[in-house]
């Protein structure tokens, strides 16, 4: 069953395009039918759709703006157009703005319009699963590299202006390495996806987890009011990879070294507080691991020293 919300106007119009839909013999569709884009949006926060049917002329919405708004309260969400008049101008704009087809009334066919809808569904999942495979570690779902920079210039940004402090916490992962070696890649993949879970169950829904590559990972913290508390999180995230891991038949014992910088305690571009983390957790690796460290400037040592008398 295929759930579409069809907006249209002309009661004649909607009755026209119902039957159609109707002689499709391979799939059945469940339709809801409003008459304006007010009544779009009241089912569109209440019910779940596969697709929208969208005329392009409504009592309070009217040409590419009205597709606009349709698109950016589900953008998810594929629309296909169903207009009177057959303008390729007005066709093309619609594919640019995110319509997945164009189709006027007056040639309409259920073979057309049914596999157009078809289409129109698979061609928005195969789009979402492009971007989330561009976004998202394969592996372990988490951030990967690209949207982890982007997650943390609007992190930064939004930082400087709410004045706000930010902590950026690098890890890598300690004695990981043996388990690759000793008992192969397939073990190792399946301990990184459990480490993955650990280090999602310690920071909060709004903080960024990321996959950087190999056993190397970063955490965006927002909002920290204190030093104190990200190195509370810090010392979390240590605990919780101390656990055992139990993978398959084997109980695996690795650690973790953090290392962490702050902004805008430190007012760098992205790639220097990227930087001063990785400063910082070389440092605590060369303690022996199992600790996390802070980067510490000219500026920022006396402050650090004051907090952080000892991090072991």
């Amino acid at each position: 069953m295929i759930r579409l919300l069809l907006v249209e106007d002309d009661n004649v119009d909607a009755l026209l395009t119902k039957d159609l839909l109707a002689e499709w013999s391979l799939e059945q569709f469940d339709i809801t039918h409003v008459t304006r884009l007010s009544e779009a949006f009241a089912c569109l926060t209440n019910r779940q759709y596969d697709a929208i049917l969208l005329d392009l002329s409504l009592p309070d919405a009217y040409g590419i703006p009205a597709l606009k708004q349709v698109q950016a309260l589900c953008p998810t969400l594929p629309i296909i157009v169903l207009s009177s008049v057959t303008d390729q101008t007005l066709a093309l704009q619609a594919v640019q703005h995110g319509a997945q087809d164009y189709l006027a009334k007056n040639q309409g066919h259920p073979d057309l319009l049914a596999r157009s809808i078809r289409y129109a569904i698979e061609r928005k999942r195969a789009e979402e699963r492009m971007t989330y495979l561009a976004q998202y570690d394969q592996l372990t779902g988490l951030v990967n590299r690209t949207l982890f920079r982007d997650r943390l210039l609007q992190a930064m940004a939004r930082s400087k202006r709410l004045r706000r402090p930010l902590g950026l916490l690098l890890l890598d992962l300690d004695r990981f390495k043996a388990v690759n070696d000793t008992l192969g890649h397939g073990t190792g993949d399946l301990l990184l996806k459990l480490v993955a879970d650990r280090l999602r169950a310690c920071v909060r829904e709004v903080d960024t987890v990321a996959r950087m590559g190999g056993d190397e990972f970063t955490i965006i913290l927002e909002g920290c009011t204190t030093p104190d508390g990200v190195a509370a999180i810090a010392k979390r995230i240590i605990e919780a990879i101390l656990e055992p891991f139990v993978v398959g038949e084997h109980q695996l014992s690795i650690g973790v070294s953090i290392g962490i910088s702050l902004s805008p305690l430190q007012d760098h571009d992205a790639d220097e507080l990227l930087k001063h983390a990785d400063l910082a957790m070389y440092k605590a690796k060369e303690q022996g691991g199992n600790t996390f460290q802070f980067y510490e400037s000219a500026s920022t040592a006396p402050l650090n020293q004051l907090l952080f008398p000892s991090h072991d």
